[in-house]
């Protein structure tokens, strides 16, 4: 960016509120701390504390990173090092070419941007089989690619059957004298006016000029046409193993066109002349993504495969390459390199969400394909199969299923809520309540998203999640050290994501006794739910009426979001209120006076019974939606521990009723595999809580940390072995330990 371009920017956000940048290194820490004294003294000076520009480079890949991503324990001033793109260089892939001049020019047009995921599908090789939750893109909001349940990417046949249009992979070999007006009628009738036939044919002549995956199936019809082949197949290698036709050279792709079913390996993709139904193509092939996703990988470039390794010293054992080391490394700009995918707009959404649908099934797999190797079992329950004559393990216990470790799943949210409720017997009843939002029109991201033109904030949600993790990292040391509820005892928190993906923080807050409320009268020192003076205080009146408003709703707005049924779920507006109290349920109503300040919002005249309760500091220094309750009176403890650990959103699903197993052991380990399915089936999953995961960032943290303590009655310790143990081994090995 320019130099007089950067300052134009920052000129429009400075002239708004008053913006202290936190990440150069070179002042002192002289600077640094008059800094901080200032934000904890003064009661007129606020600063929004800006994390800088995306501008520091990793001296291995040369992935582009904010300052403060940096790794603390072993960055210096001028060498900050940063692990998440390539983990210090052994993550090492070859840099993606430079696409055509053309293909650049249409990802800078805002219509070929908006309708990308259409001419996409237009040129897919593979169909996209998931569950598309369209109703979230309903009304004005900014579009996000949303999906339910699981994603699968199939493909058919090469050849349509009698009376069927081509589709998909089909149009590149069959009837391709019609080819345009066949891809143009493969759409709906809603996407066919929106495309222009002009742009779809000169993307089929890219295609063919540069697609390797698109060359191959252009001779397969060639080669079909002029031999007059009545049955072919065609079968795409998963596998680098050498093979009889010879290992595939570089920049080609690996496959055989032949009369027959040649000899492949698992992973190979088959494709048959004539076949009835659809195949599955597996996650682990190295063309799963340039097969659906050709306008992102114009070249047919391959993608991750189990074959991928690690860059190792010499001598050293090769470390096999993760599927979420890859995406992680993909999901990051490097200097002086176009990167086509994250120019991608809504079709990266799609391709983000599909990449760690990949990475969490890869991770279900495991756990579904080796339940038949572990079970566990009490060691009395060991005991009591041993004197009923049993011997293997494989006779007693249960199996291990969907386990506490597996991030997001109903045992490990469990868990969470019973470390809240650990904290909670040392600390008592947390005092606040916080809930922090991304706000995508953050400087940072702004900045950020002035290099890319032709996109919107939305269209990068790597980039925000990475600055609101940034964010929620500064909240949590800003509540520690400069204390705005007072010393900090304890905190938790969890991440969420909005039903149009932004990230939220859900924080619990305990303080120390000295700094716990006394008097209701004391909140109004932390909380406020007014209006602020606009001639006082106008840079907090600006943050509170364009963040903290809730509404219009009601007979004003009756298509709100919050009317439920026609009725008010959020209860606004509020009652007015002369002073903080709290009702007979240790529920707070804060002060609400009708001073006569408002807020103009959607053309509508709102006041204070519309303002989300909010804490001055931390609205002025994070310029978001950050809501403040105090909870320290309420009963309602568990309910607010519970909400906090609920995990992702869920789809309502019907568990159908299956046939009677023949023996109790089959029925439990169907209960115990339809579990895996049902997460499945039931979750929701949109672009930035796939960036987040992907990126391997918390979804939960707390501190102090919590220790499960192997407390249990005498003979009553669960025991993991596998199926092929021997019972009398198992307790030998186990009465060894306990007299240790």
């Amino acid at each position: 960016m320019s130099r007089r371009k950067r300052a134009r920017i920052d000129s429009q956000v400075t002239s708004d509120i008053p913006i202290l940048r936190n990440n150069f290194p070179s002042q002192s820490s002289r600077q640094a701390a008059n800094r901080s004294t200032l934000l904890r003294h003064s009661s007129l000076t606020y600063f929004y504390v800006d994390n800088g520009d995306c501008d520091r480079i990793c001296e291995f890949c040369g992935a582009i990173f904010w300052y403060d991503e940096r790794i603390v324990s072993t960055s210096t001033t001028q060498r900050p090092k940063y692990n998440q793109c390539c983990k210090g260089g052994l993550v090492a892939l070859p840099l993606p070419r430079r696409p055509y001049t053309t293909v650049i020019h249409l990802f800078e047009q805002r219509d070929f941007m908006k309708n990308i995921r259409a001419y996409n599908s237009m040129f897919s090789m593979t169909s996209f089989g998931a569950k598309v939750d369209n109703t979230v893109n309903r009304g004005s909001g900014p579009y996000v690619f949303k999906i339910a349940g699981q994603v699968h990417h199939w493909i058919g046949s090469l050849c349509p059957s009698p009376n069927e249009r081509p589709r998909f992979l089909q149009m590149y070999i069959y009837d391709t004298e019609n080819e345009i007006s066949n891809r143009l009628h493969a759409l709906s009738n809603e996407n066919q006016s929106k495309l222009k036939p002009e742009i779809v044919r000169l993307l089929l002549s890219i295609l063919e000029s540069c697609n390797e995956l698109v060359k191959l199936f252009r001779t397969a019809r060639d080669l079909i046409s002029s031999t007059n082949m009545p049955c072919f197949n065609i079968c795409l290698y998963g596998s680098t193993n050498v093979r009889s036709y010879g290992k595939p050279i570089a920049g080609s792709i690996g496959a055989i066109v032949s009369d027959g079913d040649p000899t492949c390996h698992q992973l190979d993709i088959i494709i048959r002349h004539k076949y009835d139904g659809q195949q599955r193509i597996s996650k682990l092939h190295k063309l799963y993504m340039p097969l659906q996703y050709p306008l992102l990988f114009p070249y047919g470039d391959s993608g991750w495969s189990p074959s991928l390794s690690l860059r190792v010293a010499d001598g050293s054992r090769h470390k096999r390459m993760t599927i979420n080391m890859y995406y992680s490394y993909v999901l990051h700009d490097r200097s002086n390199l176009y990167t086509l995918p994250l120019r991608g707009g809504r079709l990266l959404q799609q391709y983000i969400v599909d990449a760690y649908v990949c990475i969490e099934e890869n991770r279900l797999d495991y756990i579904r394909h080796n339940q038949h190797i572990f079970r566990n079992e009490f060691l009395q329950g060991l005991y009591d199969a041993v004197q009923r004559g049993d011997t293997e393990g494989r006779e007693v216990g249960k199996r291990v299923f969907l386990p506490s470790s597996f991030t997001g799943g109903p045992r490990y949210m469990y868990k969470h809520y019973q470390d809240a409720l650990a904290i909670c017997r040392i600390h008592g009843i947390p005092q606040y309540f916080i809930t922090f939002t991304c706000n995508v029109n953050w400087p940072e991201i702004e900045r950020y998203m002035s290099k890319f033109p032709s996109l919107k904030a939305q269209d990068r949600p790597d980039g925000i999640a990475r600055v609101f993790q940034l964010k929620v990292k500064s909240l949590i040391n800003f509540l520690k050290n400069n204390k705005p509820f007072g010393e900090v005892a304890a905190d938790l928190y969890t991440i969420e994501f909005q039903k149009r993906g932004l990230p939220h923080c859900h924080l619990l807050l305990w303080v120390t006794e000295p700094y716990r409320i006394k008097d209701a009268c004391e909140i109004d020192s932390y909380i406020s739910a007014e209006i602020p003076d606009p001639v006082n205080d106008p840079h907090l009146y600006k943050i509170v009426t364009d963040l903290m408003m809730h509404g219009p709703c009601g007979l004003l707005r009756p298509t709100s979001p919050c009317m439920s049924l026609g009725s008010f779920s959020k209860k606004f507006p509020k009652d007015y209120q002369q002073e903080t109290s709290f009702n007979n349920n240790g529920y707070v109503h804060y002060k609400r006076r009708s001073n006569g300040f408002t807020a103009i919002k959607n053309d509508v005249k709102l006041d204070n019974g519309y303002v989300g309760p909010y804490n001055r500091s931390l609205c002025l220094r994070y310029m978001a939606h950050i809501n403040v309750e105090y909870c320290g009176w309420s009963m309602l403890i568990k309910y607010l521990f519970k909400y906090i650990s609920k995990g992702a959103d869920r789809i309502q699903y019907t568990i159908t009723k299956t046939t009677a197993p023949t023996n109790p052991t089959q029925h439990d380990d169907l209960s115990r595999l339809n579990e895996i399915q049902n997460f499945l089936d039931g979750r929701f999953i949109c672009p930035h809580e796939a960036s987040w995961r992907i990126l391997n960032f918390l979804i939960h943290d707390r501190h102090p940390a919590v220790q499960t303590l192997a407390v249990h009655l005498e003979n009553m310790q669960n025991i993991t072995f596998r199926d092929n143990d021997l019972l009398d081994m198992l307790l030998g090995i186990h009465s060894i330990d306990g007299q240790h």
